[in-house]
């Protein structure tokens, strides 16, 4: 075999080691990606699940904090009302 039939040969092999070593390292990359996939899918659906608990609690708190927020305004119209007339005197 000639020089450069011989290091065209070794070109072609060195070519094929690179190729093999390349596809696993692809297949490898595509599992892990699948796994932090799977992981990324877990975190979503708890995110999901999270807020629909958190959307029913406010729902079932929203009567009260009205009604406080009501009393607050309330309270505050009713003090600076006092005070309005307190400096009128």
């Amino acid at each position: 075999m000639s020089r450069l039939k011989q290091a065209f040969h070794n070109d072609v092999q060195a070519l094929e080691l690179l190729h093999d070593e390349l596809k696993l390292q692809a297949h490898l990359l595509k599992a892990d990606a699948k796994d932090r996939w799977q992981e990324l899918e877990s975190n979503w659906s708890q995110l999901k699940q999270q807020l629909k608990s958190a959307k029913a609690a406010a729902e079932a708190a929203e009567p009260k904090i009205d009604a406080a927020a009501q009393q607050l305004v309330d309270a505050l119209k009713a003090g600076y009302a006092d005070l309005k007339n307190a400096l009128k005197k």
